[in-house]
């Protein structure tokens, strides 16, 4: 088999679809505080700088047992962990922002509306985390897309990324759920890629209708400590992962099934 060697080229351009069966995208820093952070003066910062969304503390709580002298005792703590900060729109959240000690994670969920949208947005957490955190280095950057598409048998995921394999067909036992990962690096690249696929009846039956699971992410191998390079590495994170979409479902795009 010919090694093919992954080559990342911003130019190319790839098809905008108007129903892009997104229901969630996710962007991830992992970054430290390089100080104890102060919840009380976080969230003024956060309420003052984001009035716009909906902020709730989020707490890590911990429970251990100590023996004494009076025998063992059972010990709960709490510590505040970061803040949940919610935009809604028509009562439903579409911008949802962890914001922890320890990183941030921001998410769109659907109607995804495209990067040109998505990704200012998340700057605009980022560089608040920068101020208040004083965060020096990226341990790793991460993008993941999840697509959810309806589908009416197992049998039918073919039409959107090829055959799925039934290795217990020849005995009589055909499966009704389908669950594949893939995991690479891509080579002399500084990126690590995962990919799953994945086929679940409706959670409150074995029986179809169905839905196809397509699980995209892309990271980082090496931490960022020149902080002005992050609007690069998003960009590449994300040409990475429209070729990898692109890929698995362009037998789907091309029948009409996806647009």
């Amino acid at each position: 088999m010919v090694q093919v060697k992954f080559e990342l080229d911003q130019s190319e351009d790839f098809r905008t679809l108007q129903n892009a069966p997104i229901v969630e995208a996710i962007l991830h820093w992992q970054a430290a505080a390089q100080s104890d952070p102060d919840s009380s003066e976080w969230e003024k910062e956060l309420r003052r700088r984001f009035s716009d969304y909906e902020i709730e503390l989020q707490h890590n709580f911990e429970t251990a047992l100590t023996k004494s002298a009076e025998g063992v005792e059972l010990k709960h703590s709490t510590a505040w962990e970061g803040f949940r900060l919610t935009k809604q729109e028509d009562g439903q959240p579409i911008f949802v922002c962890q914001f922890k000690r320890d990183g941030l994670i921001f998410s769109r969920l659907q109607p995804y509306q495209g990067w040109d949208k998505f990704e200012p947005e998340a700057i605009r957490f980022w560089e608040v985390f920068v101020d208040l955190s004083e965060a020096i280095e990226v341990a790793q950057l991460s993008t993941r897309y999840i697509s959810k598409i309806p589908i009416s048998s197992l049998p039918n995921v073919s039409d959107y990324i090829g055959e799925v394999p039934q290795p217990l067909a020849p005995i009589g036992i055909v499966a009704n759920s389908f669950y594949h990962q893939d995991s690479a690096d891509l080579g002399d690249l500084p990126y690590t890629v995962n990919t799953v696929r994945a086929v679940q009846p409706m959670q409150d039956s074995k029986s179809y209708p169905a839905s196809l699971i397509i699980d995209i992410s892309v990271s980082t191998r090496n931490s960022i400590v020149d902080l002005d390079l992050v609007p690069q590495k998003l960009g590449e994170l994300r040409y990475i992962k429209n070729k990898i979409f692109f890929a698995l479902m362009d037998k789907a795009i091309q029948q009409g099934l996806i647009t």
